[in-house]
C-alpha cells in the first residue's frame, strides 16, 4: 500500500467516553486482526516508551531529533495489517473508528477519498487532539479494501516535529505532514565573465 492506514474502533465503551485523552481504542481493530494475512502492532504507553522506547531508536542522523520528539509523548499505538479477502472489513468499521474522533478536542485536519471505476478504493485522514486549544495527540486513517493501518501518538504533536518519527516504531511517512522538506532547486553557475 502506497499510503498508510490507520483504523481503530471502540465497541466496548460509548463513543462519547473514547479518546478524550488522545488515546483511541483500538478494540475493534485487534479483533480484525485475526483476519488479517500479514499484522504488524506497536504500544508503547509511557511507561514503555521512557524506559524502553528512546533506546530502541536506531542510529542515524535523525537519531537525537526523535528521542526529544519521543521524550515528550505519553504514548504510540500503531497497527497495520493486510488482508488477503478485499472484504475483511468494511466501511462501517472505519465508521466506529471516527465516532471516537467526533467528540470534543478532535478536528480532521486532512481528508482524502477516491473511488475508481473498478470498485477500488483509498482512504486518508488525519485529526488531531487538541483539547482547550494544546496538542494532545493524532490520529492517522488510511484504508484501502486488502489493507489498513491506525497511528495514535499521544502527547503534544508539533507537525514539523513529525519528520523525526518516519519509520520509527512501524510509524509511516505521512504525505505533507511530518516529510522532510524538497531540497532546493540547483543554483545556475554564474556567468563568467566574457575575456577581453
Amino acid at each position: 500500500m502506497k499510503t498508510f492506514t490507520i483504523v481503530a474502533c471502540a465497541l466496548l465503551i460509548p463513543a462519547a467516553a473514547g479518546a478524550q485523552d488522545g488515546r483511541i481504542n483500538f478494540d475493534l481493530l485487534d479483533k480484525l486482526a485475526a483476519r488479517a494475512s500479514e499484522k504488524q502492532q506497536v504500544d508503547l504507553p509511557v511507561e514503555l516508551l521512557q524506559s524502553t522506547g528512546l533506546g530502541l531508536v536506531p542510529p542515524g542522523q535523525r537519531a537525537d531529533a526523535a528521542r526529544q520528539t519521543l521524550s515528550e509523548l505519553k504514548g504510540i499505538f500503531v497497527r497495520h495489517y493486510e488482508f488477503d479477502d478485499q472484504k475483511a472489513y468494511s466501511m462501517d468499521d472505519i465508521n466506529t473508528l471516527r465516532k471516537q474522533l467526533l467528540t470534543p478536542g478532535w478536528t480532521r485536519i486532512v481528508a482524502n477519498e477516491e473511488k475508481g471505476r473498478d470498485g477500488s478504493w483509498e482512504l486518508q485522514e488525519i485529526y488531531l487532539f487538541q483539547p482547550g486549544g494544546k496538542s494532545g495527540g493524532i490520529v492517522i486513517i488510511s484504508a484501502e479494501p486488502d489493507e489498513l493501518s491506525v497511528v495514535n501518538i499521544v502527547g503534544p504533536i508539533d507537525l514539523e516535529r513529525l519528520r523525526n518519527l518516519n519509520g520509527i516504531f512501524g510509524i509511516p511517512r505521512v504525505p505533507g505532514f511530518g516529510s522532510a522538506p524538497p531540497p532546493p532547486p540547483p543554483q545556475p553557475a554564474a556567468p563568467t565573465p566574457p575575456r577581453k
